[in-house]
């Protein structure tokens, strides 16, 4: 399958194996999985999350652990207990944290989860030269429901993250209809795609993951 070459892919929200499958088999190389201390669907225990992340080595698929501790010390565990190739964390850790982080996992790639009303440019700042890669998120979870904003109300925040010359991901709410806007508005590395390609069961659907695919290498 041919994916435009500067458009990645991550799939976030996953729960089964049967989705790692699918995402295999549609050369999908990076897979997000939702820690349970975060609101929002398609959350999994560290178990289950570790289970998954091994059946993502054996495809040479990224894993991307989500993940809202707001201690070190927990998330430190559940890095180590579950073995992701990349945390997004949700938490601002101070630098120093952070720098932990990077000491104690000396391959692991570190993510910073960005939405419209947690933006801190000075705090990026900071941290820029301990972190790979932004996850920008259009959508804002709360216990009870989900608000999504446009790309056009972010695009200014977007644009500014551009300036440190790391990743950025864009998700929340894209799906094949929109997705050409998106991408179009503020041309980001890659997309970050979830409920869009689910079934009711929960698992990747692989015509409309195909339908995107399609649409993807014509969207910028």
């Amino acid at each position: 399958m041919n994916i435009q070459k500067n458009i990645n892919i991550k799939i976030c929200g996953i729960t089964t194996s049967k989705s790692i499958k699918i995402a295999a088999n549609n050369n999908i190389k990076s897979l997000g999985f939702a820690s349970n201390n975060l609101f929002g669907p398609n959350t999994c225990d560290d178990n289950s999350i570790r289970k998954l992340i091994k059946e993502c080595k054996e495809y040479k698929i990224e894993s991307v652990l989500l993940s809202q501790y707001k201690s070190c010390e927990e998330l430190i565990k559940q890095i180590d207990y579950t073995k992701p190739k990349t945390i997004s964390c949700s938490y601002y850790f101070k630098k120093k944290d952070l720098r932990i982080l990077k000491n104690l996992f000396k391959r692991l790639r570190i993510g910073i989860a960005v939405n419209a009303k947690k933006f801190d440019l000075k705090y990026f700042e900071k941290i820029s030269n301990l972190i790979n890669v932004f996850y920008y998120d259009l959508n804002i979870y709360t216990k009870n429901q989900i608000h999504t904003f446009s790309i056009d109300d972010c695009k200014k925040q977007i644009l500014l993250l551009k300036k440190f010359k790391k990743p950025i991901f864009i998700g929340g709410g894209i799906n094949s209809e929109n997705v050409s806007n998106i991408v179009n508005a503020v041309s980001p590395n890659g997309i970050d795609i979830s409920r869009s390609l689910k079934d009711k069961k929960n698992n990747l659907c692989e015509n409309r993951l195909n339908k995107l695919l399609k649409i993807l290498p014509h969207a910028a």
